[in-house]
Order: structure tokens, then C-alpha cells, then sequence
């Protein structure tokens, strides 16, 4: 599935229905994604129907970029500058090397009356879809410390309820 079909459905079914949301969902993830290290940055709904919660978010993957061609030197004086591929000087930020990439997820989980939820998702990303399992507990009244695992997808990290 194309990224942007899969950011498109998390809009979707967020827009669709505000009136039924029971919360916004802020998630900040330690990521294993698209065969990178990296963080998660989303944002979605909750719909919450009886203990059953359903959550479209869309968000950000931020890793290391190893395809940057550009690189650092460093002189006998202790100075630094960031090189382009035909040797000329060019910004400091351009050998920073970070990468973003939108992804989206659907989430459903069984939320346990102590707080525990306990579900599984899909991830849409790079054409790719990931199927994973997940495993929420209670840190406070909104927050949960989270885990995801999938097929060449691991995620921990917390979600934060408004």
C-alpha cells in the first residue's frame, strides 16, 4: 500500500467522525523501522467503544541517513566543515545526515479495567505494510509506556492521552 494512501485513511477516519473520539493520541517511539534505528513522532484519535479502543495516527520516522554523500573533515587546528561529494565546502547542516519519513498506523486494542492494553496494528510505510502486536501499561491517569512487535518492526516508547 502507497504511503500516502495509508496517511490518507488515518485522515480520513479522523476527520470522518471527531464527534466520536474519546481522546487525542500523542506517541514519541525508540524505533527498529525500514531497517533503521530511529524515532516515531504521531499523532492520532482514540474512538473507544466499550473496552475495545480504535486509533488511526499518522506521524514521522526520523533516522540516520545513510545515503548522504556528503562528509566531515577535520583539520590539524580543530576546526570541522562539511564537504559536498566534489570536494567544496557547503553547510554544516547538509552533513547532519537525518532523514524523515511519514508512515501511518491503525491500531485495535483491548483496554483491561487496571489500564493494560493489549492489541495489534498495521504500519504504513514505504509501500510497505507491517503487521504488529502491542502491549500498553499504565505510567499515570494518560499515559502508557508502549511496545510494538512485528515483522522488521520494534517500537517502544510512550503514548500520551488529551
Amino acid at each position: 500500500m502507497n504511503i500516502f494512501k495509508g496517511l490518507a485513511m488515518v485522515v480520513g477516519l479522523c476527520a470522518a467522525s471527531p464527534a466520536l473520539a474519546s481522546s487525542l493520541v500523542l506517541e514519541a517511539n525508540g524505533a527498529r523501522a525500514q531497517d533503521r534505528w530511529g524515532g516515531e513522532l504521531g499523532l492520532g484519535y482514540a474512538f473507544d467503544i466499550g473496552r475495545i479502543s480504535l486509533r488511526p495516527i499518522g506521524g514521522v520516522f526520523i533516522h540516520h541517513d545513510e545515503n548522504n554523500p556528503n562528509r566531515t573533515d577535520y583539520f590539524s587546528n580543530g576546526q570541522s566543515r562539511c564537504r559536498a561529494p566534489n570536494g567544496q565546502f557547503t553547510d554544516t547542516s547538509d552533513c547532519a545526515a537525518i532523514a524523515f519519513k511519514g508512515y501511518a498506523k491503525a491500531e485495535a486494542l483491548y483496554v483491561f479495567p487496571q489500564g493494560y492494553e493489549l492489541g495489534g496494528g498495521a504500519r504504513f510505510s514505504s509501500d510497505s505494510v507491517r503487521p504488529y502486536g502491542t502491549l500498553a501499561l499504565p505510567i499515570g491517569t494518560k499515559a502508557r509506556l508502549k511496545g510494538n512487535v512485528g515483522d522488521r518492526y520494534y517500537a517502544l516508547g510512550v503514548k500520551v492521552s488529551f
